[in-house]
């Protein structure tokens, strides 16, 4: 990456995978924005978020880049403001704020909306999903709450729900959950094998991968793999280089992992590793 980060946002929109915000070198949160196209091998330097924002929600829906959330470290805590992107102005604008503040979180797209669910919440029960609707410029928060609280959530859209694995919450989980709209409720899946928090996931092949992560002791190389069809996880080849707090996507049959930090809590670095699914 063109400078170290970590607790860094991505989204994949156009073949590229777009990084937002995080915690600088110097352990500042930052406004950066850039956008990596694995075609080229170029990294491309965008214009900046409104405001600086780290442990923030980030997702592609429409043809355009939404974040949400976040903190700003040693000043305002956990914020509810939300922006959307157009890439081909290169150009921010202000969308409705979350109902909420709220970081740490995940930001999923799924059938025309954004689904906020977990992470560290101020001004709402932890447990709140916030819903939000780019035809209506609103958010809702009357969908089913999520069945126990958990931050430093990983989250993915698959098989036409909402999934959230581990995190923690008074210590690290292994709990996966999906959420499923049309019935408006959520169901359990199989424990990810090694709990952790600050970890990153993505769908890949018709399976949910995750890696990174972290707990007191370190941080994660894991890579481990949901096969819904089996019902079960399994160990895939580790992560080059472990840490936790990373930005992902996939483009193609690759997996881009960016960024995050080295070592537990305040860590940075500019590391890319990409995992090739097929030829």
């Amino acid at each position: 990456m063109p400078a170290p980060r970590g607790e860094v946002a991505g989204a994949v929109l156009g073949g590229r995978l777009y990084v937002a915000g995080g915690l600088g070198l110097l352990g500042a949160t930052v406004a950066t924005f850039h956008a990596y196209d694995p075609a080229a091998d170029q990294w491309a330097e965008l214009a900046p978020l409104p405001a600086p924002r780290d442990h923030l929600g980030i997702a592609a829906l429409g043809g355009r880049i939404y974040v949400a959330g976040g903190g700003i470290l040693g000043a305002a805590g956990v914020r509810p403001e939300a922006w959307m992107y157009d890439p081909r102005a290169d150009r921010w604008s202000a969308i409705a704020p979350m109902p909420a503040g709220r970081k740490a979180f995940a930001l999923v797209p799924l059938n025309g909306r954004l689904y906020a669910v977990g992470g560290v919440v101020r001004g709402a029960d932890p447990t709140s999903v916030d819903v939000y609707d780019p035809a209506t410029n609103a958010w809702r928060s009357d969908v089913a709450p999520l069945p126990a609280p958990r931050e430093h959530v990983a989250g993915a859209a698959f098989d036409g729900r909402v999934w959230l694995i581990a995190g923690r919450w008074a210590g690290d989980l292994a709990t996966v959950e999906s959420y499923d709209p049309a019935t408006d409720a959520w169901a359990s899946a199989p424990n990810l094998p090694l709990p952790r928090g600050g970890l990153t996931a993505a769908v890949l092949d018709g399976r949910i991968h995750v890696t990174g992560g972290e707990s007191v002791n370190g941080t994660f190389s894991e890579h481990e793999v949901f096969d819904p069809a089996a019902g079960t996880w399994s160990l895939w080849p580790d992560l080059p280089n472990h840490r936790h707090g990373l930005a992902s996507g996939v483009v193609g049959n690759d997996w881009i992992v960016a960024g995050g930090g080295r070592s537990p809590n305040l860590s940075v670095s500019d590391v890319v590793d990409i995992f090739t699914d097929g030829p």
